[in-house]
């Protein structure tokens, strides 16, 4: 059984992506350019909630607090 969103500590960049409406490549766009932060776990990338919102709160004034 999959957990929800709102439950997860790391999400896959496609989980991201899904979650923001964007496509994948915005989301490994945004981390190699530093403005989200993102763990390589072997060759996956994972980001963290903190991460998400940290994201969301510097680049989208006002945004949604339960996007996850």
């Amino acid at each position: 059984m999959k957990s929800s969103n709102r439950t997860k500590a790391f999400f896959s960049i496609k989980d991201v992506a899904e979650t923001l409406g964007v496509n994948e490549r915005t989301v490994r766009r945004w981390i190699k350019a530093g403005h989200m932060s993102g763990h390589r776990v072997g060759r996956q990338w994972r980001i963290s909630k903190k991460d998400i919102e940290e994201f969301l709160a510097a680049n989208y004034h006002g945004a949604v607090r339960d996007v996850l």
